[in-house]
């Protein structure tokens, strides 16, 4: 008997349903992200330093140029509506400004659910200013409207899209105080994307007074 024959007789020759595939494992159960992980860290991130700021200053001002919620169906991932919201509340005056008409109407439904009172009962007095605008052109209005004084403890949130925060704006917010304690600047450079930014923004202009210089 050949050795043909007897492969074929005695099964030598593989059959592929003699070694059946492995079972599939089952889909591993991941939660689904409901909000955007990077806007909600850094709306927690600034909450926090923003209690440590007030625990020092015992008072203070709050500048946000860019205050509407960056993802907008997320509000309890915003920084204004978090540090509004911190305790203890000894920050006084805020300057909300945001030129989208959807964010400066939650920007104004923020301002009328703010509590009266404290945690502990103790009536608060807060000044809320809402400016709907381009904040490189309000920015002079804020500071021209008397509460941020040199003893003024102020923080500034420049939470920018990429480009919308211009460098004029910043050098006015960083020379504004001549003594003390300078208005305290929080720039967030879009760092991880900013080769992608750059190939999508084609107006030169723009990109000049973003960054301050024509290079």
């Amino acid at each position: 008997m050949s050795d043909d024959r007897l492969s074929e007789d005695q099964g030598w020759l593989l059959d592929p349903a003699d070694f059946p595939p492995p079972d599939t494992p089952a889909e591993p159960d991941i939660k689904r992200i409901d909000r955007p992980v990077w806007t909600d860290n850094k709306a927690h991130f600034i909450m926090r330093y923003l209690r440590y700021f007030v625990l020092i200053t015992k008072h203070g001002t709050y500048i946000d140029g860019f205050a509407g919620p960056q993802a907008e169906c997320v509000t309890d991932s915003w920084a204004a509506k978090l540090v509004l919201e911190s305790e203890p509340m000894w920050m006084r005056h805020f300057h909300l400004c945001d030129e989208k008409r959807s964010q400066l109407k939650l920007l104004e439904q923020l301002k009328t659910s703010q509590p009266r009172t404290n945690s502990s009962g103790v009536k608060i007095a807060r000044d809320i200013k809402i400016y709907p605008g381009d904040f490189n052109l309000k920015v002079d209005e804020v500071l021209k409207s008397g509460g941020i004084t040199e003893k003024e403890a102020t923080f500034c949130l420049l939470d920018q899209r990429t480009f919308e925060c211009e460098w004029s704006t910043v050098e006015k917010l960083a020379h504004y105080k001549t003594s003390g304690h300078k208005i305290e600047l929080f720039y967030f450079l879009a760092n991880g994307w900013l080769e992608r930014a750059f190939a999508g923004q084609k107006d030169m202009d723009k990109r000049a007074r973003w960054w301050g210089r024509a290079d």
